[in-house]
């Protein structure tokens, strides 16, 4: 039987009101996950915050084309966070 408390969360995509920060190519986010019970390996594009919460633009790996990609709400106890370089992002 597969865990589902280890998934991640889905996101919805911010609202017009929300501040998005994207990120260059300078800057890397890669953030390892599960979704529905699968081990993915992200690539943030983007973030915002909503009601003290960080959520994630990712583009998920091994095979993006196929991959549940989109928003997903950070959580350090389900997820694992590693920025390149240390661009003063807040952890």
């Amino acid at each position: 039987m597969i865990d589902s408390w280890r998934d991640a969360e889905a996101a919805p995509a911010p609202d017009r009101t929300a501040r998005v920060r994207r990120y260059s190519p300078y800057v890397v986010i890669r953030v390892n996950l599960f979704v529905d019970g699968d081990s993915y390996t992200g690539i943030a594009g983007a973030s915002y915050e909503a009601a003290g919460r960080l959520a994630y633009s990712l583009l998920l790996w091994p095979r993006p084309d196929r991959s549940p990609s989109g928003w997903y709400w950070y959580d350090p106890a389900r997820m694992r966070r590693r920025i390149y370089p240390d661009a003063g992002i807040r952890p």
